[in-house]
C-alpha cells in the first residue's frame, strides 16, 4: 500500500513540475530586459490560444501577425498553462495547444529601470 502511495506521489509531483515550466519568450532585440521579466510588466496586449495537431504539422487556428499599434515589435511569450499540459499528456500526437501571449512596449519604457515615467 505504501509503495502505491509513493507511485501516486511521485506522478503527482512529475506533473506539478511540468505544468508552468515550460515557457518561451521572444524578444525583438537582445540589449533591453524583457517586458514579462520587469518588475510591473503592462497588462498584454493579446492572449491567443494556438492549436495544431497530427504531432504538430497541421494548424487549426488562424495565424495571427504580432503587431503592435504604435510599429514597436512585439514581445510574444510562448506558455504552457495547466490545461495545455493536460491536452499534451492525454491527446498530445492528435491535439495540442498552446498559450501565446503578446505584450507590446509602451513608447515612454526604454529599459526595465524607467518603467511608467
Amino acid at each position: 500500500m505504501l509503495s502505491y502511495i509513493r507511485k501516486i506521489c511521485f506522478f503527482l509531483y512529475l506533473i506539478l513540475v511540468g505544468i508552468y515550466c515550460h515557457s518561451t519568450v521572444l524578444v525583438h532585440k537582445s540589449d533591453v530586459l524583457p517586458l514579462t521579466q520587469q518588475e510591473k510588466p503592462p497588462l498584454p496586449e493579446k492572449n491567443l490560444k494556438q492549436s495544431s495537431t497530427l504531432f504538430g504539422t497541421y494548424f487549426l487556428s488562424s495565424k495571427e501577425e504580432a503587431i503592435c499599434k504604435n510599429n514597436i515589435p512585439a514581445e510574444v511569450k510562448l506558455v504552457t498553462t495547466t490545461g495545455d499540459s493536460l491536452i499534451h499528456f492525454f491527446i498530445g500526437p492528435f491535439y495540442n495547444t498552446k498559450t501565446v501571449i503578446v505584450y507590446c512596449r509602451p513608447l515612454r519604457v526604454l529599459d526595465g529601470n524607467n518603467f511608467g515615467q
